[in-house]
């Protein structure tokens, strides 16, 4: 695949220039995003803890509370998770699985809370930056989710998860030809970590394509998103719809 050039002038002038009001409506935008096929908005489950507890029960209580998050058991993830922290106040691994659990029991404001303690203790971690920006995309704060994607590039330029983030926040807005660059700089990085999540840039470039009548564009970067979701009907329908048009 030819190498995607992406100009650090450009990009930067979008950044410091660029904005994003909020969607006229957020649930509609939602809505259409879903009803559009789009991937949903991704969270980070660490795997590795970024600063073991030197507590070994809080250790424990981590590990016990990640256990039920990963079963959906939220109930009990939660009084275990916050067991851990109270054991260790630093404990910022707990902090960000329990930020998740919150999320999930819609109580946004709590994972809010402890999305921040944890960035608080640490500012050099993406986990709760990425699950921060994911809160505030539900609540409609588009504009705060940019901030913290931009900080996620800001630790590491070479991580693709905050272009593709600030991509789907002017897709949302509908600033297509602002969300192809971000798209195209985090194409270029996932290919380079051998990411199944190429995938899901293929499918925002299609659509994009797509909305643009640009339709070999958008064939070529569908059929590539269907090798990753050759379950997904959206897909398959705009495919069809835009061989059809060929006759």
């Amino acid at each position: 695949m030819k190498k995607i050039i992406f100009s650090v002038v450009v990009f930067l002038f979008l950044m410091e220039n660029v904005g994003i009001v909020s969607a006229e409506d957020q649930d509609s935008q939602s809505r259409y995003m879903t009803d559009q096929g789009a991937v949903d908005v991704r969270t980070i489950d660490p795997t590795e803890m970024v600063r073991p507890s030197e507590n070994e029960r809080a250790r424990t209580l981590y590990n016990m509370g990640t256990d039920f998050m990963r079963q959906n058991r939220l109930e009990e993830a939660e009084n275990y998770l916050r067991e851990a922290i109270a054991l260790d106040p630093e404990f910022v691994d707990a902090m960000d699985h329990l930020g998740i659990v919150y999320r999930r029991q819609n109580r946004l404001e709590e994972a809010e809370e402890m999305y921040l303690r944890s960035i608080g203790l640490n500012d050099k971690n993406k986990v709760p930056f990425m699950n921060l920006a994911v809160v505030y995309r539900i609540q409609g704060r588009l504009n705060d989710a940019l901030g913290l994607y931009r900080k996620v590039i800001e630790i590491n330029q070479n991580d693709p998860e905050g272009y593709y983030g600030i991509g789907e926040l002017f897709f949302i807005a509908g600033s297509y030809e602002i969300a192809m660059p971000f798209f195209d700089r985090a194409l270029e990085l996932y290919i380079n970590l051998s990411s199944s999540l190429v995938y899901d840039v293929y499918y925002y470039k299609g659509m994009i394509s797509y909305i643009r009548n640009e339709f070999d564009d958008a064939l070529r970067y569908l059929e590539e998103a269907r090798i990753g979701n050759p379950n997904n009907e959206t897909i398959e329908r705009i495919i069809n719809e835009i061989r059809n048009r060929r006759g």
